[in-house]
């Protein structure tokens, strides 16, 4: 081998060490970008004003669970909303779910690491949430005419959801 083919190996050597070097630091990155993202949207779930919202829709789940009056009522008011007086609990539960949206939506375009969402959103708090959810959508969509398909955001709710018990969720009694 001469000298001129040595250096051309070393030269093709560094240059495929430098592109691998440079692959997987761009992934290191894109993976350390989504956990940060996850770790904001974890402090933002437990925000002084999050903290609020929750409880006032986790009196949602509780009204749920005995005479269900307050979760008709937001039904009600989904189906015919200028005609509906907007019930208690209404704006809460809309920012909750639109929470658990963004949570989709920043999943789907991978903004978030799956995983750690899925651990720490899924069972952990969603599922305390999951059959208000459920609820809410089983009775809009019998009030919903044929052929028409859920509103975006309750179809984004079944995305969530899908997508969690992919990553091994359970909802309901264990």
């Amino acid at each position: 081998m001469t000298t001129d083919q040595i250096v051309s190996l070393c030269s093709l050597a560094v240059f495929c060490c430098s592109l691998v070097l440079t692959v997987w630091n761009l992934s290191y990155q894109i993976h350390s970008s989504r956990v940060t993202q996850t770790g904001r949207l974890h402090e933002v779930w437990w925000s002084k004003e999050m903290l609020d919202i929750r409880e006032e829709v986790f009196a949602l789940c509780k009204d749920l669970a005995h005479e269900g009056r307050q979760v008709e009522a937001i039904a009600t008011y989904y189906h015919t909303p200028l005609t509906a007086p907007e019930p208690p609990g209404r704006t809460a539960f809309g920012k909750l779910v639109g929470f658990f949206c963004n949570v989709e939506i920043c999943l789907r375009a991978k903004l978030l690491n799956e995983d750690l969402t899925c651990a720490l959103f899924g069972e952990a708090h969603y599922a305390d949430y999951q059959p208000l959810i459920a609820r809410l959508r089983t009775i809009v969509s019998s009030e919903m005419p044929p052929g028409r398909p859920l509103p975006r955001w309750l179809q984004m709710t079944v995305s969530l959801e899908q997508r969690f018990v992919r990553q091994g969720v359970r909802f309901g009694p264990p």
